[in-house]
This record gives C-alpha cells, sequence and structure tokens, in this order.
C-alpha cells in the first residue's frame, strides 16, 4: 500500500501539470503595472480621454482595475461644472474586446448612469443613459496623448 503511494502520488502530480500546459484555451499576459491583466492592451494601463457626452464637453480617466481581469475603474469631469457641480463622478465597469461598459456614480454610492461605448482607432463611442432610463446622450471620447509636462515633471524628479 505505501509503494502504491509513493508510486500514485508523483504521477498524480505529474498529470496535473502536464494537463495545466497543455490548457492554451487563454493566455494570461504579464503583469507588469501591478494592474490585473487586461484582454485588450488599449486598457491595460491608465489612460486620458477627452470628448463629449450629448453637447457637453468631457474628460475622463480609466485605469484597470488592480483584482480583477478586464475590469476598469476611473472617473470623469463635465466641463463648466454642468453635472455634479464640478465634482468627479466615479466609474467602474468591464472590458470585453473592443467594447467597455461602465457604471457611473455622482454620490459614490447609488449609480446614476451606465456607459457602453465600442473602441476603434483610439476613439469609444457609444451611449451614455441615466440610471432611470429616461436621458441617453451619444458619446465620443478620444485618447489623449501622454502629457509632455508630465514627463519633464517626472525626469525633473530624478
Amino acid at each position: 500500500m505505501r509503494f502504491l503511494r509513493l508510486v500514485l502520488l508523483p504521477l498524480t502530480l505529474l498529470s496535473g501539470f502536464a494537463a495545466q500546459a497543455e490548457d492554451k484555451s487563454e493566455p494570461v499576459p504579464a503583469v507588469k503595472s501591478g494592474f490585473a491583466p487586461m484582454s485588450n492592451p488599449f486598457f491595460a494601463g491608465a489612460i486620458e480621454l477627452r470628448g463629449t457626452m450629448g453637447s457637453d464637453k468631457i474628460r475622463m480617466h480609466i485605469q484597470p482595475k488592480p483584482e480583477d481581469r478586464d475590469s476598469v475603474e476611473g472617473s470623469y469631469v463635465v466641463a463648466g461644472g454642468k453635472r455634479n457641480n464640478g465634482k468627479k463622478i466615479l466609474l467602474a465597469g468591464e472590458v470585453s474586446k473592443n467594447k467597455l461598459s461602465m457604471e457611473e456614480s455622482e454620490d459614490g454610492v447609488d449609480v446614476s448612469g451606465q456607459w457602453d461605448g465600442e473602441l476603434k482607432d483610439n476613439v469609444i463611442r457609444g451611449v451614455w443613459q441615466s440610471d432611470d432610463g429616461k436621458v441617453s446622450k451619444e458619446f465620443v471620447l478620444e485618447l489623449l496623448p501622454p502629457s509632455k509636462t508630465r514627463k519633464v515633471k517626472a525626469s525633473s524628479a530624478k
């Protein structure tokens, strides 16, 4: 009996490792930034976006959630304080290939709206809808290039 345990245990372990090695259904990319891996590299790091939601101009920040694969969090501000008195509106959602779906919260507790968009050529287009479904607006968000002033500040801090 003892002999069988000594022989079967290593074989069981080896077959488990072989099964893991053969499972190539979804490769997981290496994490460099401390964020959870993303299936779409566009959302793999913090990004800044600028655009419109209906007639309102907005600026948005999105980054991957550290603990959840293909999940994002962030915030946006409506220019001129037209909404939420110029305070940040919080965002949380998921990425699925080129699709982005996020909920927003003006007070950090209750859902105040839903964003559903699609990424194409560094632009996210879609529809924002109020939580009660009574108001919907089209949005267009363009990726902002990294700011040169941030690079200067980062290199001068060394």
